[in-house]
């Protein structure tokens, strides 16, 4: 990745680290520049006023925290992101126990931040960091002020001093400072400077600021700080302690879908997998870059699959597990500006304007919407609330909209009947019930017209069954009959997950059926799971499908049953439903969308009654 004898990187006995602040593959860099060049000294491009504080800090590290120089109401900060090159050159120093030399200019004033859309780092492990800087350099014309100017020749004279002093010098710095640098250097060396070299404590520059302090990062403000997903930050500590063997963005974010499809639970077809995949890929093309963002990943997962998927991907990309609050240093939360993507630090009784020491590298300026659930107010808030439940109830706007799904499907079921039974035949003294036109033109060459006849459904479709998964009884525990509330609600017989697995609000619990029998009109049923042993045993019913098709044969009042299911119902229940006089109507499961599933399949549980006036909050 680093090659030490490289020209464009090497100016004497200084090898330097052009890098993109905050991308992980230039930490890896910096790694790889320890093992080959093995330095005797590290140089950073950070002021030496802050020399102590980023000690401090980095020693925190994995925990996340944030230096901040404070003037008037505004303030410097530089974000301790254990996937900045300079904070793992930083790290490395102090782990191996070599010098390290924060040697930027202290700052006088506060930049604009700069946006700049870099090639995607990820090439950096098959072309390695000279041609990524060769190509940069070539490609790209930096904004620079006198500033920059100036802080350039600082470093500069300072990287010289260093250079004196240590045999071999690694120096981390913005990829658009070393060209700069470099020819600085060699007009030290040109114009013969005599430069004494001094002590890193005369490296120091007058301090006209506060002193700068250490504050620990808000958990739910880390992902706002980080340059990387907090995720794949999570990953890259790992790595960094051996628990990891490679470390590869593109692992990572397949592994951010896979664990996301996991929590969604719902299925999700290997077509819209692929299509998903696609889609991602082409965004990445339009960016010009390999691997997606932040917003890339939303975007995909909102779009082709839902919102409660993209929380999901959310949720995912937001992991990182290392945090603690700390007595020592402050809690700090971030929170970003939308008009001017400025971004604000709120204390306990203080906000305070934030401005980066350097340039903010972004590889998107984009924006998706995702609807999201209010957080707690504290940690185990919703727990307990759940744990004070008195009586399980269901959410009423899924209960209409259930009921609205059965009457489509008894619709779509009658219409399959009347399809089955439509007679077509030739025209002779009548049109009977309209001319078919499909028919007709397939037998254009005979010239004849064809008529159908649709004979009229004598009795209705009644009760409903719909299994979304027959080989895993194990994964249900709440089994129970759910009796109707309202005169237009069905009775439905159920076995789901188990309520208060999965907390989306206070005393508000996510399930997801693992089937269901909705019996319309409602008929008041005995509690059926009791006699599950003893059916199983006589050899009636295998599984809990069978057992919620068998109670809507035995309380059938219709002629017609309509069974939805991956499978057609056993020979048994097809010859105690025609005893009865009940035909069975199945529709394979996988005639119905991935959408029309999910929202068939999932439903809420509320703890109490009170519950029903704010459950909209919380349910999306």
């Amino acid at each position: 990745m680093v090659n030490i004898k490289s020209r464009l990187l090497k100016y004497k006995n200084i090898l330097a680290i052009p890098s993109i602040h905050s991308r992980v593959y230039f930490s890896l860099a910096v790694r790889d520049a320890f093992e080959k060049f093995k330095p005797d000294a590290v140089a950073v491009e950070h002021p030496y006023s802050f020399n102590n504080v980023l000690r401090e800090a980095v020693s925190r590290l994995p925990y996340i925290s944030l230096i901040i120089r404070e003037f008037n109401d505004e303030a410097v900060f530089i974000p301790i992101d254990p996937a900045d090159s300079i904070i793992e050159a930083i790290r490395m120093s102090i782990d191996e126990e070599i010098p390290f030399f924060p040697i930027d200019k202290d700052i006088t004033s506060v930049n604009p931040n700069i946006h700049y859309l870099m090639p995607d780092d990820f090439i950096l492990k098959n072309i390695g960091l000279e041609e990524f800087y060769k190509q940069v350099k070539s490609n790209y014309k930096f904004f620079t002020t006198k500033h920059d100017e100036e802080r350039e020749i600082y470093m500069a004279k300072n990287l010289y001093k260093l250079s004196k002093k240590y045999d071999k010098v690694l120096f981390v710095v913005g990829m658009s400072h070393w060209a700069n640098i470099v020819k600085h250097l060699k007009d030290f060396e040109k114009n013969t400077i005599k430069i004494e070299i001094e002590d890193q404590k005369e490296l120091e520059e007058e301090i006209i600021y506060k002193e700068p302090k250490v504050y620990n990062v808000d958990k739910d403000s880390i992902k706002k700080m980080l340059g990387e997903f907090p995720f794949t930050t999570y990953m890259y500590e790992l790595y960094r302690n051996k628990e990891l063997e490679v470390f590869d963005k593109a692992h990572i974010i397949e592994t951010i879908f896979k664990e996301a499809k996991l929590r969604y639970k719902l299925p999700i077809s290997l077509l819209q997998q692929k299509n998903m995949m696609k889609y991602l890929r082409n965004i990445c093309i339009l960016d010009n870059h390999i691997m997606p963002d932040y917003i890339d990943m939303l975007t995909v997962a909102k779009c082709m699959i839902n919102n409660d998927y993209a929380l999901e991907v959310m949720s995912g990309m937001d992991f990182y597990s290392y945090y603690k609050e700390d007595e020592n240093y402050p809690n700090i939360k971030l929170n970003r500006d939308p008009n001017t993507n400025g971004i604000e630090g709120l204390l306990k009784n203080k906000k305070i304007k934030l401005h980066q020491y350097d340039n903010i590298w972004r590889t998107a300026l984009k924006k998706v919407s995702i609807k999201k659930r209010p957080k707690e107010n504290y940690e185990g808030e919703w727990e307990d609330a759940w744990n004070k439940r008195t009586n399980l109830l269901s959410h009423i706007p899924e209960d209409v909209l259930m009921e609205k799904h059965m009457n489509i499907l008894r619709n779509k079921i009658k219409n399959m009947l009347i399809d089955e039974k439509i007679k077509i035949e030739p025209f002779t003294v009548s049109i009977k019930d309209g001319i078919d036109m499909r028919e007709t033109i397939r037998n254009y060459y005979k010239k004849e017209i064809y008529v159908k006849e649709i004979p009229q459904i004598k009795g209705n479709i009644g009760h409903m069954v719909v299994i979304f998964d027959e080989d895993n009884d194990i994964d249900y525990n709440w089994n129970i009959v759910w009796y109707s509330e309202a005169h237009d609600d069905s009775d439905l017989i159920l076995y789901s997950t188990e309520p208060g697995n999965k907390l989306v609000g206070p005393g508000i619990s996510k399930c997801y059926f693992g089937g269901y029998a909705s019996l319309m009109p409602p008929q008041t049923p005995y509690d059926v799971w009791r006699n599950f042993d003893t059916l199983k045993r006589d050899g009636i019913v295998e599984n809990f499908a069978d057992l919620l098709l068998y109670t809507a044969i035995i309380y059938s009042v219709d002629k017609y049953l309509g069974y939805i299911a991956p499978t057609p119902p056993s020979d048994i229940l097809k010859n105690m439903a025609k005893e009865k006089g009940v035909e069975i109507v199945y529709v394979p499961l996988t005639t119905f969308s991935s959408e029309t599933l999910r929202k068939l399949r999932h439903f809420h549980v509320l703890g109490n009654k009170r519950l029903r006036s704010i459950a909209d909050k919380y349910i999306i």
